[in-house]
């Protein structure tokens, strides 16, 4: 039996659309590829189950996870403990991540695209981010090798601040994912951004007077709650700056 020609193309254009309409399964344990990517050590498992997929990247100092449901502009998480939203979406066969986080009042933003080798056996991994008043935006690019099921071993103990950044003097011990989520409540507290402490991307330097008098300050709340309340430490910053950089010693 002939096929009509109008027929057989109508047919013909269906199974391009259902073609076009498959989206990659990026699901997978992946690690970078030495070869490809000049960056750290870097790994990440992605579980994708429908429009639902979860995000793990994982270092050797810290692992930060990412649930998102694609067609979504409202997923929120958090990276490197401050609060994210992200949008996600399918742009082809390339799964394309939009996300804003906030540290204090300065902004993170981040483009994030990820393809899927035609073997399945490659994924690569593009973003584009900028942050707060920074002039340029940064570009990074990594690319991973599919890896087997089973080397996703559990997470191992974190390292502590001094043994991941330099010049630690006071919070030595702090895990050291946990140290950015400090330094994010400390720009609560005060009511100022990074640089009032920092030089911008050389954080070690002491070169600001504030940063002096942070370790002075840090050392003092912790011998108070030590001598007064070593069981629930409820001294903070907070208590007397209330979101100012200079506490009030008396009421207005």
């Amino acid at each position: 039996m002939r096929i009509p020609f109008g027929l057989s193309v109508l047919l013909l254009c269906q199974l391009c659309a259902i073609c076009q309409d498959e989206k990659p399964n990026l699901s997978g344990i992946w690690r970078r590829n030495s070869e490809k990517s000049n960056q750290e050590d870097l790994r990440v498992k992605i579980e994708q189950n429908g429009a639902d997929i979860t995000i793990i990247f994982r270092t050797r100092d810290e692992e930060n996870t990412s649930r998102l449901r694609i067609g979504s502009d409202d997923n929120k998480n958090q990276i490197h403990g401050a609060p994210m939203v992200s949008q996600a979406a399918w742009d082809g066969v390339a799964l394309v991540v939009h996300s804003v986080a906030k540290f204090g009042s300065d902004e993170l933003r981040m483009d994030d695209r990820w393809t899927l080798s035609d073997d399945k056996q490659t994924l690569t991994f593009k973003e584009r981010h900028h942050f707060g008043a920074e002039p340029q935006p940064t570009d990074v690019s990594y690319v991973f090798s599919r890896q087997a099921d089973g080397s996703w071993e559990p997470p191992q103990p974190p390292q502590t601040a001094e043994q991941v950044y330099k010049n630690i003097q006071v919070m030595k011990g702090v895990p050291a994912p946990r140290l950015m989520s400090v330094m994010t409540l400390f720009t609560k507290w005060l009511g100022v951004q990074c640089n009032y402490c920092h030089v911008p991307n050389e954080f070690e330097k002491d070169d600001k007077p504030a940063k002096t008098t942070a370790r002075k300050m840090l050392n003092m709340v912790h011998q108070i709650n030590e001598a007064n309340f070593p069981d629930n430490r409820i001294v903070s910053c907070w208590m007397c700056h209330r979101g100012n950089a200079k506490p009030e010693a008396f009421p207005q």
